[in-house]
């Protein structure tokens, strides 16, 4: 990652037309390659997956391959997303081991790496549950996986700034239970008061396939670190979201989403913005109703909006300038997906981009989009 003096890269096989496991281990083959001058941490498999029986038989052949080709332990997820150039999409994430040092902390949950610079503390990491019965069962479970993994580092929810929130079939139910909601009150939950001095994290929150739910993470704890929730004036912000937009009985307390629009992070000189799940989102109004074209447009401008001129000039008075680093897209319909990326295109030309088949948060958005901006 950008702060720990390092990054994430998406590696495709090399062969559109071969078999998943030939496509698989073409991957490795390149991981190999690229971790030999860069130490690899962190791995997420994004792949199409047709059943639990087959999601649970790929994730066990991809934990048995991180252990047989990385010599340091390697935090893995299988994130049943489809890619739409490919049928498997590595993404690596790296960072300089001399500037860095790091400490593994496993979890019967999920797993982290915890990194160490002077009096900065940086982890990263996820935790995972799929074989309880509702996504209620399985959001508790894994918040209390991430809670523990933020005890044993010394840190709480408080120090969270980025996070991740892949759930199984995003919209639909359990009985009478929206997914997505059940999810946003066990999150509510959780945080408590935590957040209340200084917003709350950059988050996405996305639909999968398989895999019940999962939670990815970037917390932080360091003396000179800078760490600032950004909001788009032209959106409500989701914690603030009125009754209207969530989904549930009327006689039960409905939580917003608890996250930021974006968040600001300064550390070691370094200057990023994280941007969240970002939609076709005016006010708190869904917008371009069936128009992917519209909807990317108007979800590109929400996100230009969070580091305008206007928004940059407020964060220091030094002059910084907007570098996109990367976006990651998601299309609710394989029918969308050349509109939707010749309109990205036109805004971002040869932007390092993957494209990836996912259910969004509410039933009319088509697209939504998440990214990075260094500021230099």
């Amino acid at each position: 990652m950008y702060f720990l003096n390092g990054d994430r890269i998406y590696i495709k096989p090399e062969s559109g037309c071969a078999s998943v496991d030939d496509q698989l281990i073409n991957c490795f083959e390149q991981l190999q390659k690229i971790n030999s001058g860069k130490l690899i941490f962190k791995l997420n498999f994004f792949a199409e997956v047709s059943s639990k029986e087959n999601y649970k038989k790929l994730q066990s052949q991809l934990q048995r391959l991180v252990a047989e080709k990385f010599r340091i332990p390697v935090i893995c997820a299988l994130i049943a997303q489809p890619p739409l150039t490919c049928r498997i999409l590595v993404e690596g994430f790296y960072f300089d081991s001399v500037l860095w040092k790091q400490e593994f902390i496993q979890s019967e949950n999920g797993s982290a790496m915890l990194f160490k610079r002077e009096s900065a503390r940086v982890l990263i990491g996820n935790a995972q549950s799929d074989s309880l019965s509702g996504c209620r069962q399985n959001a508790e479970t894994v918040f209390n996986s991430f809670e523990n993994i933020l005890n044993r580092a010394g840190m709480t929810f408080h120090s969270v700034i980025r996070q991740w929130n892949y759930i199984e079939h995003i919209t639909g139910f359990d009985g009478d239970k929206q997914r997505y909601q059940e999810f946003n009150n066990v999150r509510a939950g959780f945080y408590g008061e935590h957040f209340k001095p200084n917003g709350f994290p950059a988050a996405t929150a996305i639909g999968m396939s398989r895999g019940g739910v999962i939670i990815e993470f970037v917390a932080l704890d360091a003396a000179g670190e800078i760490s600032l929730p950004l909001n788009n004036p032209e959106q409500v912000a989701a914690h603030d979201y009125s009754e209207n937009v969530l989904i549930g009985s009327e006689l039960k307390r409905k939580s917003t989403p608890k996250f930021e629009r974006a968040r600001y992070l300064e550390l070691f000189g370094k200057k990023q913005i994280f941007i969240s799940g970002t939609a076709s989102i005016r006010g708190e109004n869904t917008m371009g109703i069936d128009d992917p074209v519209k909807q990317t447009e108007i979800t590109i401008q929400n996100m230009q909006r969070l580091y305008s001129p206007d928004i940059l000039s407020a964060l220091t008075d030094n002059s910084l300038r907007p570098v996109y680093g990367h976006a990651r897209v998601y299309v609710k319909n394989r029918k969308d997906f050349a509109a939707i990326k010749k309109t990205f295109k036109s805004y971002y030309g040869n932007l390092p981009v993957v494209y990836i088949v996912a259910d969004i948060c509410r039933e009319d958005l088509l697209v939504e989009i998440e990214g990075k901006v260094i500021l230099k």
